[in-house]
């Protein structure tokens, strides 16, 4: 079943990344989604930390689509603070880009 509140990744994806994690160690590798939540709420450096590690270094089982990061960067510009966000929005361009 997907979860919305997690941008539509089903949660045995999400339960499939942590999995992979403890029996990797030797890697870092991204196994958090930003709850919809998050993402309008976290503070400017813990989104962008967030948000980055989700594009850049998540497991196979949670890479975001272009349609998924999409759907987050329109949360990111309805914030009182998106001015302060615009090098991620910057990124999120990118990203649903392809580049």
């Amino acid at each position: 079943m997907e979860n919305y509140e997690y941008f539509g990744i089903p949660e045995t994806n999400l339960q499939a990344a942590r999995h992979f994690k403890k029996k990797q160690k030797k890697h870092n590798f991204n196994v958090d989604v930003p709850s919809r939540k998050e993402v309008a709420t976290l503070g400017p450096q813990e989104i962008r930390k967030l948000m980055v590690a989700w594009m850049c270094d998540s497991v196979t089982e949670i890479i975001p689509s272009r349609s998924q990061i999409a759907e987050a960067r329109l949360i990111l510009l309805a914030r009182e603070d998106a001015a302060s966000l615009s090098g991620l929005i910057e990124m999120c361009d990118h990203y649903i880009r392809g580049e």
